[in-house]
C-alpha cells in the first residue's frame, strides 16, 4: 500500500487495516514454515506496510 493512501485514511481504518495486516503476516510466516509459500516477498511487504500504519497512528496519537 502506497504511503499517499495511507496517509488520507481516518484513524478506525487505519486500525482495522492493522489488524488485517497483522493476521496476514501471521498466515503467510505460517505457510513459509509449512513450505507452502512461493512468494515469500510478501512477508517483508506486510511488515513494511505494519511499520508505516503503526508510526501513523503513534503520529495521530500524538496530536
Amino acid at each position: 500500500m502506497q504511503w499517499e493512501d495511507l496517509k488520507n485514511k481516518s484513524t478506525g481504518e487505519l486500525k482495522e487495516l492493522l489488524s488485517a495486516t497483522r493476521h496476514e503476516l501471521q498466515t503467510l510466516n505460517f505457510q513459509a514454515h509449512a513450505r507452502q509459500l512461493k512468494q515469500v516477498h510478501k512477508i517483508n511487504l506486510a511488515k513494511k506496510v505494519i511499520a508505516r500504519v503503526s508510526m501513523l497512528l503513534k503520529k495521530a496519537g500524538s496530536k
